[in-house]
């Protein structure tokens, strides 16, 4: 059974729940790829490399949620970073501990619609904790 998303994410940066401020909120994990094609390959070859861990997240801008963000772009000081997917009955919670760093943060204005806003928080080698209740 699908489940909505809306109430069922939360995330967390540097102790600031910034869920209110967003309108869309991933748990991505990329595993790079290696080439290890060589001579005698008859095609291209590669294995799994190592795993690359962010969370994209957008939403509709605040002066609070600048406040929380902004100035932690670019300053290379790792914070703490909770995602939570509830799925109802169970709930899946990955946490990065002293691993996640503000990469990307744009704020987009547009006549006629909200000032939004958007960026990446990168975090560094896999979760110090993966909990599920």
């Amino acid at each position: 059974m699908a489940t909505r998303s809306r109430g069922n994410v939360t995330v967390t940066f540097n102790s600031v729940d910034i869920t209110q401020y967003l309108d869309s909120a991933s748990l991505s994990n990329v595993a790079e790829r290696l080439d290890t094609t060589n001579l005698a390959s008859t095609g291209k070859e590669s294995i799994a490399g190592d795993v690359e861990y962010s969370i994209p997240v957008s939403g509709n801008w605040a002066v609070a949620l600048d406040t929380a963000i902004q100035p932690e772009v670019g300053t290379g000081t790792k914070r703490t970073c909770v995602i939570v997917f509830d799925g109802g009955a169970t709930a899946v919670t990955y946490t990065w501990t002293s691993q996640a760093e503000v990469q990307e943060y744009t704020i987009n204005a547009a006549v006629g619609d909200f000032i939004k806003w958007s960026g990446t928080i990168a975090l560094s080698g896999a979760p110090t904790s993966r909990g599920v209740a």
